[in-house]
C-alpha cells in the first residue's frame, strides 16, 4: 500500500497525517482515502495538489508500495500559504484573547493568573494533541508544571525580571530531569521540541505576569494584547484578498509595529523608541512562533495559514509574550 501524507485542512478531516491506502494509481489511492474520509474530505481533495516521492504528479500517476503521495491544499499570496481559516478557531482563540483583556482589566493578581496558566495550559495541550498525530510525543507533565513554576516564581518575587529568568531555569532543568526519569521523553526530537515547548509556555506565563504586576501594568499588557489583535486582524485581511504582492506575514508584522506605537502614544508611554523596538521583536515573534508551531503540528516544514489544532493561532502570540518582558527590560 502507498503512503498517504496530509496536510492542512485535508489532516483535519482525517483526523490524521499519515495513511495507507491499496492502489496502482494516485487516483485509486485517493479513492481508497475519500471512501475512508468522506464527502467534505472529497470535496478538500478535489482543490488539493499531488505529489509523489517530492515531484508533482496527476491522478494516472502509477505508484507502489514504497512510494508516498502528498496531497497539499492550494497556497495564495507570494509566501506559499496554506490557505484554511476556520472560523469556529479564530472564535476560541478571539475568545482566549478576550479573556485575558478582560482579567487585565479586572484589577486582581490571582484572577488574571489564573487566566494566563488556563490559556497557556490549554494551548499546550492542543499542541501535544496535534503533534501525537504527526507521531511526535510532547511531554506533558514538565510543560505544566514549568506554567504554574512561571508563575509562582514571578509573583512571589520581588524583582519580577528575576522571577522570570527563575522560570526560565526552572523549565529547563525539569524537562531534563523527567528525561531521566521518563524513557519515553530521552529521544533527541522528544526532548529538544518539549524543552522549547516549556520555554515558551514558561515565557510566555511569566512574562504577562511580569508585564501585569510591573508599574503601569494594565497598560503594558493593554498594549501586547492591543498588537496581537491588529496582527491577527491584517494577517487575516491580507490572506482573504490574495493580493500577489501582499504578504499575509509581513502586513501582520507591521500591523503589531503600527499598533503599539499608536497604542503607546495614546496612553502617553514615552518614549516611541521603546515601543518602536518592541513592536518590531513582538512581529518578528509572530512569524517565528507561527513557524515553529507549523512545524509542530504539520511535522513538515511548511507555512500554512493556520496549522491544524484549536489553538494555534496563539503559537505566535505566546512567543511574543515570552519575549515581551526581557526586550522591555533591555530597551527600558
Amino acid at each position: 500500500m502507498a503512503r498517504l501524507r496530509l496536510f492542512a485542512n485535508l489532516r483535519e478531516l482525517a483526523g490524521t497525517s499519515r495513511a495507507e491506502f491499496p492502489g496502482d494509481t494516485v487516483e485509486a489511492v485517493v479513492a481508497a482515502a475519500s471512501e475512508a474520509y468522506g464527502d467534505n474530505f472529497v470535496d478538500a481533495v478535489a482543490h488539493a495538489g499531488t505529489w509523489v516521492n517530492g515531484d508533482p504528479a496527476t491522478s494516472e500517476t502509477v505508484v507502489v508500495d514504497s512510494d508516498e503521495i502528498a496531497l497539499i491544499p492550494p497556497v495564495s499570496g507570494g509566501a506559499g500559504v496554506i490557505t484554511d481559516t476556520p472560523t469556529s478557531n479564530a472564535l476560541l482563540v478571539g475568545a482566549a484573547v478576550a479573556l485575558l483583556a478582560l482579567a487585565n482589566t479586572l484589577g486582581s493578581v490571582a484572577v488574571f493568573s489564573a487566566v494566563v496558566v488556563l490559556v497557556v495550559s490549554v494551548w499546550a495541550l492542543d499542541l501535544a494533541q496535534e503533534t501525537a498525530t504527526g507521531g511526535l510525543e510532547l511531554q506533558l507533565p514538565p510543560i505544566f508544571a514549568s506554567i504554574v513554576a512561571a508563575a509562582v516564581a514571578v509573583a512571589g518575587m520581588d524583582d519580577r525580571f528575576s522571577g522570570f529568568g527563575l522560570a526560565v531555569v526552572f523549565a529547563l532543568i525539569s524537562g531534563m530531569v523527567w528525561a531521566l526519569i521518563v524513557a519515553d521523553a530521552r529521544h533527541l526530537t522528544t526532548l529538544s521540541v518539549t524543552l522549547v515547548v516549556q520555554l515558551i509556555a514558561a515565557g510566555a506565563t511569566a512574562g504577562l505576569m511580569a508585564a501585569r504586576l510591573s508599574a503601569d501594568g494594565e497598560r503594558i499588557v493593554g498594549i501586547l494584547l492591543i498588537q496581537i489583535v491588529v496582527a491577527g486582524l491584517a494577517t487575516w485581511l491580507a490572506t482573504r484578498l490574495a493580493i500577489p504582492f501582499l504578504d499575509p506575514y509581513v502586513l501582520g508584522a507591521v500591523g503589531a509595529i503600527v499598533a503599539g506605537l499608536v497604542a503607546a502614544w495614546l496612553w502617553d508611554q514615552t518614549p516611541v523608541l521603546y515601543f518602536l523596538l518592541e513592536g518590531a521583536v513582538v512581529a518578528m515573534a509572530l512569524i517565528a512562533g507561527r513557524g515553529f508551531g507549523a512545524v509542530c503540528r504539520t511535522g513538515e516544514v511548511y507555512l500554512v495559514d493556520r496549522p491544524p489544532g484549536i489553538l494555534s493561532d496563539l503559537d505566535g502570540p505566546l512567543l511574543a509574550a515570552a519575549l515581551f518582558v526581557p526586550i522591555l527590560r533591555l530597551v527600558g
